[in-house]
């Protein structure tokens, strides 16, 4: 299989007809076809169903469109590396992060390094720890800035020197927005949405109210992976979010956060792969950031 045969496939796969793709690749539609019908054999699988109109993937072409992505995606990512000048330090940083306050101290960061070598770039990705993981898993990001608890076995980390406040947001008129502090009494009933967070859950509400709170004790609405889609249906007053403090609210006169009591604080740690060599303008970010952290109460793990 040839890198060229997976920049048709996807290039067929992005446009939808095979004609359209072909120019497109500045090639004649029988050669295009006939490459995506090797690849079918080489295969033994169907990538493609076809029409007079239209030419859409089928389960396993969808499935051959994310590995194809990776692949290339990886292979641009280790040109760029070896292209790098030595002169002047290039290349893209990728990091996938939690939606957290501590991501000022990474985007001040890049910025800094941004000022000092134009070449140096950035590649943002958000979503919560499973997601985040799984890119890292795939070599799609160098970097994931991910809200503990975090299994932490595979992973080189910085633990950030900074906290997140955990509690509710909720509507500024709501019944609990006259309330200084969210106690379980107070949770006892109430809509919320939670994390869909699988792999290790940042709150779990039976322990922090000392098991005074049970599962039948609690209305449930539903779940959000980032909190930004979560606040249009906060803002119809159907329902609260389990949340940490200084993401939205501040910008939003009509959202309130409430913190908990008992408080719950919760930290981030900047992780990558162990044994996994970093790109010289990783690296460089990844000492930046040691420096930044150094004499805070921030720790370094790294083998």
């Amino acid at each position: 299989m040839e890198l060229r045969t997976l920049e048709y496939f996807l290039t067929v796969a992005r446009e939808e007809n095979m004609t359209e793709a072909a120019n497109v690749l500045h090639v004649t539609q029988p050669t295009l076809s006939r490459q995506i019908a090797d690849l079918e054999n080489e295969l033994g699988r169907k990538l493609f169903t076809r029409t007079n109109r239209s030419t859409v993937l089928t389960e396993d072409g969808m499935q051959l469109r994310q590995r194809a992505e990776e692949i290339i995606s990886l292979v641009q990512q280790t040109e760029d590396e070896m292209k790098n000048d030595d002169m002047e330090l290039s290349g893209c940083i990728r990091i996938g992060a939690a939606e957290t306050h501590t991501m000022h101290i990474i985007a001040e960061l890049l910025a800094a390094l941004h000022r000092e070598h134009h070449g140096i770039t950035c590649e943002l990705f958000s979503g919560n720890a499973d997601t985040v993981e799984e890119r890292l898993e795939h070599g799609l990001l160098d970097f994931g800035l991910l809200l503990e608890p975090v299994g932490l076995e595979k992973y080189n980390y910085i633990r950030l020197p900074e906290t997140d406040r955990l509690g509710i947001l909720t509507r500024s008129d709501s019944a609990w927005a006259g309330k200084e502090y969210i106690t379980p009494e107070d949770v006892r009933g109430m809509p919320l949405l939670l994390s869909s967070r699988t792999s290790f859950k940042i709150l779990d509400l039976s322990e922090w109210s000392d098991h005074t709170l049970k599962a039948e004790d609690l209305n449930i609405v539903g779940s959000f992976d980032l909190i930004g889609n979560a606040v249009l249906l906060i803002g119809t007053g159907v329902t609260n979010a389990v949340s940490i403090d200084g993401l939205l609210q501040e910008n939003n006169s009509s959202l309130k956060f409430i913190p908990f009591r008992p408080a719950i604080s919760i930290s981030a740690v900047l992780v990558w792969k162990k044994y996994r060599l970093l790109s010289k303008t990783g690296d460089i970010f990844l000492k930046r950031l040691i420096e930044t952290c150094s004499g805070s109460d921030s720790s370094l793990s790294r083998e």
